[in-house]
């Protein structure tokens, strides 16, 4: 499939979505290694899936975790992406020695203190994931859409499908971030409502 933008599916913790995911053609495929998040997975387990992916990035997904910890994991699994939900300054996250998406929930800052931070990290970060811890107000989804015009922004915020695919022909957003889903049973997934936002977004075939 070819998407309208990247798609990011993330917290993946089965390997029916993990194979799903890459057959498709979803660009950046995470595991979640937040002990905090419900799809926390272990690093050994998501090694052994990540072992079976090919043509799709793959992404390490951290939450407030140490610099030492972030460090240890990725180099194990080595991967070449980190995401990281934390407050580690700048020269801190140069460290890491990776491309790294930084995550930010746009509710616990004002505009101002928003900007900031992106042009604080700019320089260290390939891209910035906006999500919302809740509802925002049409002031705030605005200023949030206009920074997709200066920076790389995984689009995180909840969008109704219906509207999707006219939102990424209109901002044209770096990403939209997806998250996967659990199995029903081992080896058992229903990819009915993840098949349908990817549909919205796929590229027409012209004759």
């Amino acid at each position: 499939m070819a998407f309208l933008t990247k798609i990011k599916l993330s917290s993946v913790n089965n390997l029916s979505d993990a194979r799903y995911a890459a057959a498709v053609g979803i660009d950046y495929i995470g595991f979640c290694f937040d002990h905090t998040h419900p799809q926390y997975i272990a690093p050994i387990k998501a090694k052994e899936m990540m072992d079976w992916i090919t043509g799709s990035f793959l992404v390490a997904e951290f939450g407030n975790q140490s610099l030492e910890s972030i460090i240890d994991i990725s180099d194990v699994l080595g991967v070449e992406i980190i995401e990281v939900d934390n407050n580690l300054l700048p020269e801190q996250l140069t460290q890491l020695n990776k491309s790294i998406i930084k995550k930010i929930d746009v509710t616990l800052l004002s505009n101002e203190l928003l900007k900031n931070v992106l042009q604080a990290y700019d320089g260290v970060c390939d891209s910035f994931h906006f999500y919302a811890s809740r509802q925002l107000t049409p002031e705030e989804l605005t200023n949030c859409i206009s920074f997709i015009q200066d920076y790389k922004i995984i689009w995180g915020i909840p969008l109704d499908i219906h509207t999707l695919s006219n939102f990424v022909l209109q901002h044209h957003p770096y990403a939209i971030h997806l998250a996967s889903g659990e199995e029903e049973r081992a080896g058992i997934r229903d990819f009915d409502d993840l098949t349908s936002i990817l549909e919205t977004l796929t590229i027409e075939e012209t004759e």
